[in-house]
């Protein structure tokens, strides 16, 4: 664990830089799988099953079949509680919707924008050691919301090639049909590229490993991507008024995730900078063996406490730490929200651990990291459409404006927009 007593800028953005460097060493395989799947198809991402996967998919069986998904097998408490928060989450991504918009100018144009559902979307949701019900749910509703037609999962095979079935009952209540077995920089490859099997998708979202990571950063453009999401992280504003019990366990609550997940406590109490790092060790030791071992790396690599003078300066490190999560346990946590500028998704008070954000609050829980919410948001319904400009323009006001255009061109020193505008107004 790393300590650190009123560091500089410097200082914390050396800790942030050390992190990204240590997920970016796989750069060079994720380029050669994503130019033999692009140029080979079904030939190279079979390869790849069978290689990476942890059962050996072949291309026959890449597809879960309508039989697969219709006898999973789940308790019927789960089925109640996905379709309640199913409902919780349309609540909250129906009021991101935006509406076309179109009117008239005084000279009797027509001008607006007119927002459309993307055709297809590919969600990619993380698999093997835990079935990420919870993410699919998180990429599949808005992308309903905002009414795409085609949604596609992919997701990896379990040790016998098998699907979750929390993961397939939850894409059976959400009606998604078209579910493949794999994962990684193949599968990017595959929904980006298309294969004889796959057939290619508009935009990619869901999170993933460090593979899909960087082979969404290499498909980005060739198809449209949410974000290039690294390692969870979280980052605690603590004044010391929570019970350090309640610290401790958020501050794990996302180490457990990954060995590169990221944990920070930011507090201007000294009994907290002091004490925490037991309370952290007496609750890491209560974690299962494999939740455990996760946590304990990713404690001593990452995790880190930082003692500050004041609140204002700890909102100041949040806000250059920029983190995918972030808490607030502090006496007043709404007198806080002004000094927040940089997070991609805040808990305000004792009772909001993130873990309620994870599970269905209502925001989304896929979220820019690395430093990224300084630019970019949460996965919302806007991420799934896109918006397309509508002008008609009146003989009126292309007689008034039509020379103004003209002479723009020209000052551009575009001849050839010019004579568009000029021979429509008789000039040539």
């Amino acid at each position: 664990m790393i300590l650190m007593n009123n560091p500089g800028d410097k200082e914390v953005l050396r800790l942030l830089k050390q992190r990204m460097e240590s997920v970016s060493q796989v750069e060079e395989a994720v380029k050669e799988i994503i130019r033999r799947v692009k140029e080979e198809g079904d030939r190279a991402l079979e390869e790849f099953l069978k290689r990476f996967e942890k059962h050996p998919v072949g291309i026959e069986n890449l597809r879960v079949t309508k039989k697969e998904i219709s006898e999973a097998q789940v308790e019927e408490e789960f089925v109640e509680t996905i379709k309640m928060v199913i409902e919780d989450l349309k609540e909250f991504h129906r009021r991101q919707e935006e509406r076309s918009f179109f009117f008239t100018t005084k000279g009797g144009s027509f001008l607006g924008e007119m927002v459309v559902p993307l055709e297809s979307v590919g969600i990619y949701v993380p698999g093997g050691k835990v079935p990420y019900f919870s993410t699919l749910l998180m990429c599949a509703v808005p992308a309903i919301v905002a009414g795409v037609e085609r949604i596609v999962v992919t997701t990896p095979p379990d040790e016998n090639g098998g699907i979750s079935p929390y993961i397939l009952k939850t894409c059976e209540i959400l009606g998604l049909k078209e579910i493949y077995r794999m994962g990684g920089a193949h599968a990017v490859a595959a929904l980006t590229y298309g294969t004889e099997t796959v057939k290619p998708v508009d935009k990619i979202v869901g999170p993933g490993g460090v593979f899909v990571t960087l082979a969404k950063k290499h498909v980005y453009g060739d198809v449209g991507i949410d974000s290039i999401a690294g390692p969870s992280e979280i980052t605690i504003v603590t004044d010391g008024s929570v019970d350090l019990d309640l610290v401790a366990a958020d501050f794990l609550s996302q180490a457990e995730h990954d060995e590169n997940a990221m944990s920070v406590v930011i507090t201007t109490s000294r009994e907290v900078f002091e004490k925490l790092p037991h309370v952290i060790e007496r609750h890491l030791e209560a974690l299962p063996e494999e939740r455990r071992k996760t946590a304990r790396i990713s404690t001593e690599n990452f995790g880190t406490i930082i003692l500050t003078d004041s609140l204002k300066r700890a909102f100041e490190i949040s806000n250059l730490i920029a983190p995918e999560h972030l808490e607030v346990l502090v006496e007043k946590p709404f007198e806080s929200l002004g000094y927040i500028k940089n997070a991609g998704s805040v808990f305000l008070g004792k009772y909001t651990c993130e873990s309620v954000g994870d599970y269905g609050a209502g925001p989304n829980h896929v979220l820019p990291t690395f430093r990224s919410a300084r630019f970019s948001s949460g996965l919302r319904v806007s991420d799934f459409t896109k918006k397309i400009f509508i002008t008609y323009l009146s003989e009126e006001d292309f007689k008034r404006k039509g020379e103004l255009y003209s002479k723009m061109a020209r000052w551009e020193g575009f001849e050839a927009h010019a004579r568009a505008i000029d021979v429509r107004r008789g000039k040539l």
